[in-house]
């Protein structure tokens, strides 16, 4: 039986920091869960947790982020992202206000291009298991331009293989729920995927079920 030999070549050093970049996509997320949960004696706060994601989606907002980007940041559906602005006169002139000021600060991207916002999101939708058109698509760029950009760039070449080699396993997926303590939540009158918490706290208008994953 023949072996692939790119399956046994060791990483390189720009491998190796590009697994480490994603790696810690999660960072920021992880150490604000743990310090609410320290202030709540562990116990999930519900309210807590939307408002630190209508926050997140308020940030990528304002880094020009389109609504689908802005939804992945936050680590919940676009549907959710709507009902909340539809339900919240304040957050929804919130967001309203961040994408004005991204023109304003002429920090919106034009078309093709990514700022360091919308590659987290490239990112983690490609980790989460995004093939490559659909992933460029959810920053607002097409397929072509991603494979453009991995030409010229090593480093983002390197980043988008990274995303791909930490995607969890179909078999880590399904005994997840015994092995990790990170969980997405799976919509499923959609089938959109987001992230969360402890299964069962996710996002107010969620319905949970549990999976290995991470963002």
């Amino acid at each position: 039986m023949q072996v692939d030999e790119r399956l046994e070549a060791p990483l390189s050093r720009l491998d190796l920091w590009a697994d480490e970049v994603v790696a810690g996509l999660d960072a920021d997320e992880d150490i604000d869960r743990s310090l609410r949960r320290a202030l709540r004696g562990g116990k999930p706060d519900l309210r807590e947790e939307n408002a630190a994601r209508r926050a997140d989606a308020l940030r990528a907002a304002a880094l020009g982020l389109n609504p689908a980007a802005c939804a992945m940041a936050a680590g919940v559906s676009e549907r959710l992202l709507l009902n909340w602005q539809r339900g919240d006169d304040a957050f929804a002139a919130a967001m309203t206000a961040a994408r004005e000021m991204a023109r304003t600060d002429d920090v919106a991207r034009p078309a093709d291009a990514l700022n360091p916002a919308a590659l987290r999101v490239l990112l983690s939708a490609l980790r989460g298991g995004a093939l490559h058109a659909p992933a460029a698509a959810l920053v607002g760029m097409s397929g072509r331009a991603l494979y453009r950009l991995r030409r010229e760039s090593p480093e983002i070449a390197a980043l988008v293989a990274a995303a791909r080699r930490a995607r969890p396993k179909k078999a880590d997926r399904r005994r997840g729920a015994k092995c990790e303590q990170r969980y997405r939540l799976v919509r499923v009158e959609d089938g959109a995927v987001s992230p969360s918490g402890p299964a069962g706290h996710g996002p107010e208008g969620e319905r949970p079920e549990a999976v290995r994953g991470g963002r």
